[in-house]
This record gives C-alpha cells, structure tokens and sequence, in this order.
C-alpha cells in the first residue's frame, strides 16, 4: 500500500503540526495510485448544477467502502505515520475525485473543507490527503494546488462565517429581499475571494510539484484553492482526496442543516448525502454511529498493528 522506504521524522511532525500541511514524498505504491485513479475514472461525472462547476468533472463518495482502501486504513505503517502527524487517533470517512480540464477548468476557490467536515463540531479534528494522478509542475503545466500557512492565516473563522449565511439569508427573504444563488455565493466566496484577498493569499501561498506517489496532507483549518492546468503535455488533471476524522468528533445537528439550506434553496447540490446519514443526534460520537456498523474496525487507522 505505502513504499517501504517513506518515514515521517520528527521534523515533518512538527512542521505539519506547525503549518498544517505537509507534502508525502512518494508514500503511496504505484498500485495503489493506480488503483486510486482507476477508481475515480470509473465513477467522476460532470458537475450537474451549481457546486463544482469549476471542475470537467467532480464526485462525492467515491471508494468509501473499498477494499482496497480499507486495507490502506489496515497497514500499521500507514496508521503510525498519521499517528505522528496528527497525534489524533483516526477513521477514513469518505473519498472524492475532482478532475481539471487544460486551459478550461478554475477548480475551487479559496476555501476550506466547510462540506467535508460538515458534519462535525468546528473543533473536532479532520485531516485530508489530497493525491494527484499525474505529474504537477510548479514550474510548468501546474494543475495543483495552494495552501497558506496555519501559522500565517488560519481558515477556522470559515466554518463560524459559513454557520451566519442561512439565518442572514432567511432574514432577508422575510423582509421583502430574497436573495438568489449569485447573492449567496457572493456571501459564501467573497471573504476569502475578492480580488485583494485573493491577491493577499497568493502572495503567501506554497505551491508545490507532485511526482505519482507523493500526497498532501492538510488539517480542515487549511485554507487551500486549485490552480489551473495551463497549456502542456497533460489534457487533464485527476486527483483523488481520502478524508479523515477524530474518532472522538460529535455530530453537530446545526452545522449539517446550515449546509443543506443552499442546497435545497439555491440547487448548490454536492451530491452526497453523506452529513445528513453518517449520524443522527446533535452531539452524538460519530464514530459510534450505526452508520459504521460492519466497517467501523475496518476503517479505523490504528497504529499499534503496526
């Protein structure tokens, strides 16, 4: 699943604990990330409404319960480097696949996990690993990613501001102004995208290369957006994001409705109903969830096998 020469030293510890993001070098096999992309291929669609719209192609929930992905969760070398990384101990809940296509396709804004991570407390820890499928040149064709610093900017105010929307949206329907989706992802983007902002963020962004095999890891505090796939060799840009939680995150009831609220107002529909099913009851531990019955263990990264 993993290379057998990839470690973790102490020093990658303390800087993804520092920055919230660290760039895995070559830690997933060559199968593996072909099997990744094998999988994504098979099941991304063109985005149908207003979510997505900057990607060719973009799927929720893709390999939640495959079993090769649960043998990775399995592998005692995978769970002690993420055991050292976030010092949490930690479940798989969902994959994604997102692809760009050259010279067309924005990707996602400035932004944070706001939907990932929707249906947990803003306090409770989540971790992405973000894998590309095909080289990123920095330098070159690019297609990648950036991400700013914790310990320059934190994204956790993203998840109170996303919390206001709904509320201050339906205030204003009962006062005579009802507000369409372009109002909605004004408020939504706007903070983190107006052209100063955007011009602030990129000035203290990392951007890096990516060889198949290397991942990136970032905390759900990461504020991170696409970068395009310019003119090059490479049609297109897949890559596929395996999402984690503290096993001892609560479900936060108001958070979940907060999200559905565009969805159901503003066809701004991710298509997954995974935060609405994966729990029940405010406060509830997720990972107890009946949710997870039958793959709980299985997905479960527990680095004493190791």
């Amino acid at each position: 699943m993993i290379n057998p020469a990839f470690t973790v030293s102490d020093e990658d510890a303390e800087s993804f604990r520092e920055h919230g993001f660290l760039k895995l070098k070559q830690v997933f096999s060559a199968g593996l990330v072909d099997h990744m992309k094998k999988l994504s291929t098979s099941e991304i669609v063109p985005p149908a409404d207003n979510y997505g719209s900057g990607f060719s192609k973009l799927k929720y929930d893709i390999g939640n319960d495959d079993p090769t992905l649960l043998e990775l969760m399995g592998d005692g070398a995978f769970a002690a480097a993420m055991a050292k990384l976030t010092g949490h101990r930690v479940f798989f809940t969902q994959g994604l696949g997102f692809e760009l296509e050259k010279n067309k396709s924005t990707g996602f804004p400035w932004h944070v996990g706001t939907q990932s991570f929707g249906f947990q407390r803003r306090e409770d820890a989540g971790y992405t690993i973000w894998t590309p499928l095909s080289p990123i040149a920095a330098d070159g064709q690019r297609g990648g990613m950036k991400y700013v610093s914790k310990q320059r900017l934190s994204g956790e105010f993203v998840y109170q501001h996303i919390n206001l929307l709904p509320g201050y949206m339906r205030s204003q329907a009962e006062a005579g102004e009802a507000l369409g989706y372009d109002d909605f992802s004004v408020l939504k983007n706007s903070l983190l995208n107006s052209p100063q902002m955007t011009g602030l963020l990129d000035h203290i962004a990392v951007e890096d290369s990516f060889e198949p095999g290397d991942a990136l890891i970032f905390d759900k505090y990461v504020l991170h957006r696409s970068v395009p796939l310019g003119e090059g060799p490479i049609p297109s840009r897949l890559a596929y994001a395996l999402r984690f939680s503290s096993i001892d995150a609560q479900y936060d009831k108001g958070r979940v409705e907060a999200l559905a609220y565009p969805r159901v107002t503003f066809n701004y529909d991710v298509g997954s109903d995974f935060n609405e099913k994966v729990a029940s009851h405010d406060g509830e531990q997720v990972y107890a969830s009946p949710y997870f019955d039958g793959s709980r263990e299985a997905r479960t990264l527990d680095a004493r096998n190791g």
